[in-house]
């Protein structure tokens, strides 16, 4: 009985070591992030289009990086840099039929951003494309500007 015991204790160390860790990062949707997207998804709605339309973290992990990268003066705002967060987005799941759209704001209300949105060329379109996922990046710089990375894609479920 000891030894299963102390079997035991010295075991479970190293089982926990032996265990494989995630490679995924971490992703906090941020409050904004999540109320931008309910005003999407009820812009959405209340244009007949009514299926599945899911928050997906790891589309926010990416629409979160390009958001920083425009704060940072890295890209600049616009959609011409997101081929690799495409590509990285493509290598966890086959999306297609990929549509973003990408915003400087200085305000945090959601539907002054919806908005604002839906003041870009075409931004109508994009909002109600036939896609299944969204992800909502946002990300400030020094001066309070807010830099917004909205990415749609289709995923088959």
């Amino acid at each position: 009985m000891i030894r299963k015991r102390l079997f035991a204790l010295l075991g479970l160390p190293l089982l926990m070591l032996a265990c494989e860790k995630d490679n995924v990062p971490f992703v906090e949707i941020k409050g904004i992030e999540g109320l931008i997207y309910q005003s999407i998804k009820a812009y959405r709605i209340s244009n007949g289009e009514d299926g599945s339309f899911v928050h997906q973290y790891f589309m926010v992990g990416e629409a979160q990086t390009y958001s920083l990268k425009m704060a940072y003066g890295i890209e600049v705002v616009g959609t011409q840099g997101l081929d690799e967060h495409w590509d990285a987005l493509n290598e966890k799941y086959n999306f297609y039929n990929p549509h973003a759209l990408v915003l400087q704001t200085t305000s945090v209300d959601e539907d002054e951003i919806l908005t604002q949105l839906l003041e870009i060329p075409g931004s109508d379109t994009t909002l109600l494309a036939d896609v299944t996922q969204c992800g909502v990046g946002v990300e400030s710089d020094s001066a309070g500007v807010h830099y917004v990375t909205i990415l749609l894609a289709k995923a088959d479920s």
